[in-house]
This record gives structure tokens, sequence and C-alpha cells, in this order.
């Protein structure tokens, strides 16, 4: 089965995905702050290796918890007990989104329940469009989405649009 192609080009597939990450941010802010994160393309290669005029662009922002810079989020040093209880309190949080997303008519496409590596990763059926929410050992969280193939127009990716 081949992968959904989309309409859009790679400019217009970075608005939308930020779109996509708009509906989670707006129900979990607040508590919950965005740092932006990475924010890439990967061009598509032919049988041959050489890249086609297809992309697809990929934006991810990390969950801040209440309370919480977002340098303290990625520090290895995090209490032990502080992560647990953001493991605990992390699980109402796919909980809610699984919820969100099901309700907006996005299908499951990967659901993985075991701590401390959940994922939850969701397509949108109408654009082809992957959201993912996945969580790190120590409790952290980032939210991504990426396009389906879109047509490579080149250029630095926009400046995040959620703070």
């Amino acid at each position: 089965m081949s992968e959904p192609t989309s309409d859009l080009d790679e400019r217009q597939a970075y608005d939308r995905a930020e779109e996509h990450l708009r509906l989670v941010a707006d129900v979990l802010r607040p508590p919950f702050g965005v740092t932006p994160g990475l924010r890439n393309s990967l061009a598509y290669h032919d049988v041959n290796g050489r890249p086609t005029d297809l992309t697809n662009v990929e934006v991810n922002y990390l969950l801040v918890h209440p309370g919480e810079a977002a340098a303290d989020r990625i520090d290895d040093a995090v209490a032990a007990d502080r992560a647990a209880a953001l493991l605990a309190d992390n699980s109402r949080v796919f909980g809610q989104l699984e919820a969100l997303w099901l309700e907006r008519g996005y299908e499951v496409v990967t659901r993985t329940v075991d701590q401390p590596h959940r994922v939850l990763r969701v397509r949108h059926p109408d654009d082809g469009f992957t959201v993912a929410l996945k969580q790190g050992r120590q409790g952290n969280l980032w939210l991504t989405a990426s396009s389906p193939p879109v047509t490579r127009t080149g250029g630095p990716p926009p400046a995040p649009a959620l703070t």
C-alpha cells in the first residue's frame, strides 16, 4: 500500500502541521506550555537514490508540564519520584488526547502503552497527516505532526506558530 500524497506544497504542509498541533495545544494550555522543537523536511528519493520533487515535513513541540521550565524537561537529573509523578499524570494526557482525536475523526495508527516510552500516533483520514504524542523515560512529552508526501519547494522551515 503506497503512502497517500497531498496537493499541498512544502510551505503549506508546515502550516497544516501547525494546525493539527494547535488543536492539541489549545486543549492542553493551560496548564501545559509548549516549546518549539525540530522542524524539518526530508526529500523522497527514487529507486536510484536521487531526490524526487516530493518531501515530507515534520514539526515537533515539547510539552512543558505545569511549574517546570523547558530545560528541566530534558535533564536526566530529574528525581525518580518526580518522574514517577509525571508518568502517572501523563496517562491522563494520553487518554484525553486519544478521546479528542477520535472525536475529531482521526484514526489510531500506533498505541504503545508500556511505560516509560509511551506513544500514541493518529492519522487524519482527510489529509493524511500523522500526529503523535510521545513520552520519554523521565515523563517528558513531545507532540509531532508529519505530512504525507508534498511538493518540495525548498527553503528554510517557517518560524514556529505555537509559543
